[in-house]
């Protein structure tokens, strides 16, 4: 179902703070594009990028005070994108909830804020510690890969909608299901491409790739 924007008004004494999580080893062009068309779609002034810390679910990362550097590189000139440091400085595992938690207290209880996530994160969340907290800290916005249809979410315990409007005016407990124009890149290719010392200039901001290279990143990764 589309997600349509009607009679759009602007909140001016509503807090905002839109979470676009992940790994990010490395950030490449596709999470940039990604978190800028989110922001235009849904009309939020802007988009945090937050690298999680001790990647407790995946191997081989590279460090999470490497991962956030980049990520402060990739970022340094957008008017629309910034990041939030508070799970790598977290020590420990880290869990979305504990992030939620902290941002709650920090922005106050009519504040809205919102989780993004792909549709692979959507359908293991109910893995995730304390999953169902996260709803009543939060809302969630699923992005939709090229070619999927939307999911079954209706086990979740959270209410669906689809208008921007009202969606934006929740503080939490709702989620949409938003489709971005597919971006064919990821990751683990920039990693591969890198250690096979193939150019990725046209997938990684060029501050990035210095950095990269400045540090002898991903050259050894299998």
């Amino acid at each position: 179902m589309a997600i349509s924007v009607s009679k759009m008004q602007a909140s001016f004494n509503v807090i905002e703070k839109v979470i676009f999580g992940g790994t990010f080893d490395p950030v490449h062009n596709g999470h940039l594009i990604s978190a800028q068309e989110l922001a235009r779609k849904m009309a939020y002034q802007s988009v945090t990028l937050m690298p999680c810390g001790q990647a407790y679910h995946k191997t081989g990362s590279s460090t999470a005070q490497h991962r956030l550097n980049m990520l402060n590189l990739a970022v340094a000139q957008s008017t629309v994108l910034d990041v939030d440091e508070q799970e790598v400085l977290r020590d420990g595992a880290t869990y979305t909830v504990d992030t939620l938690r902290h941002l709650r207290q920090e922005l106050g209880e009519h504040a809205h804020i919102t989780w993004v996530m792909g549709t692979d994160s959507a359908q293991s969340i109910v893995h995730w510690h304390q999953w169902r907290q996260i709803f009543t800290l939060a809302n969630v916005i699923v992005i939709a890969r090229s070619g999927e249809s939307e999911l079954d979410l209706s086990h979740w315990p959270a209410k669906l909608v689809n208008e921007v409007e009202t969606f934006k005016q929740s503080p939490h407990g709702c989620y949409c299901q938003l489709a971005l124009t597919p971006i064919s890149l990821s990751s683990s290719e920039v990693r591969k491409a890198i250690k096979n010392h193939q150019p990725v200039d046209n997938h990684v901001p060029q501050a990035v790739i210095e950095y990269i290279e400045q540090h002898g990143l991903y050259r050894g990764l299998d």
